[in-house]
């Protein structure tokens, strides 16, 4: 068995309850976190089976919906030129329709990595934390397109080391700062792997949209891959509650 299936196995509770699946917060800064690159693609691609058609499903359904709301917006605001009142009011409610999907699609991956039975409608059952999810998800934009506005590199670095900005607010409940912090600390722990991971998961995006209908395949297994790499860096409580990050140096 490798370090990485080891590593998930859930870790028991004083009651004798499985409470704790993958490594954590404290484990990873302290430098034991698990991550093989290898394996993850792999555990990743396993977990895919029983959830390809409610994924495929719930990404049409919620980009029929970008869609038509983005028709909406252009026939008030225009389709062209738009000022920069009216640009920034459509990308914040084409936000407020994606960022909470793709942390609810999260979520069902990550209960998915683990064995947990999931269901089609908990790829929406993150809407009530729109808000939320919304502050986390704008800072971390900015922060990237400033990185990329300036040199692109840091841009690159920024985007891949806030990647689980998201993730810990919905999973963890940390406060929105703190989200973008302990992700930044997390990824900096095991950078080139989430870094290879990442490059991985761009790599089956394309030729998934490249073979036009490779992308049924290659959408729930990217959203694994991701799951599963939050799960060992930061671990999954399916009782819920914030665990309070370490104070550890980057």
């Amino acid at each position: 068995m490798t370090d990485l299936e080891t590593d998930s196995r859930p870790v028991p509770d004083a009651s004798g309850a499985s409470a704790h699946y993958g490594g954590s917060i404290r484990s990873t800064l302290a430098g034991d976190a698990q991550l093989d690159v290898m394996e993850v693609i792999r555990e990743g691609w396993d977990c895919t089976q029983g959830i390809k058609g409610m994924v495929v499903a719930g990404v049409l359904l919620v980009y029929a919906a970008v869609g038509l709301v983005s028709m909406i917006l252009g026939m008030i605001f225009g389709f062209e030129n738009q000022p920069f009142y009216a640009s920034t009011v459509s990308q914040l409610v084409i936000m407020m329709i994606l960022y909470p999907f793709m942390a609810g699609v999260f979520m069902l991956g990550l209960k998915r990595s683990v064995g947990r039975p999931v269901e089609f409608s908990e790829q929406f059952s993150l809407y009530g934390m729109t808000l939320p999810i919304l502050g986390v998800g704008v800072l971390q934009s900015v922060a990237t397109s400033v990185g990329l506005v300036f040199l692109i590199l840091p841009g690159l670095y920024l985007a891949i080391a806030l990647s689980l900005a998201i993730p810990l607010k919905v999973e963890k409940n940390l406060r929105v700062v703190e989200c973008l912090s302990t992700s930044l600390r997390l990824v900096n722990r095991k950078f080139l792997q989430v870094a290879l991971l990442g490059l991985a998961s761009t790599a089956l995006m394309v030729v998934g949209i490249l073979s036009l209908i490779g992308w049924i395949w290659t959408i729930p297994w990217t959203i694994m891959i991701f799951s599963i790499t939050y799960r060992q860096l930061a671990g999954y409580d399916p009782a819920g509650g914030a665990e309070e990050p370490a104070t550890v140096s980057y």
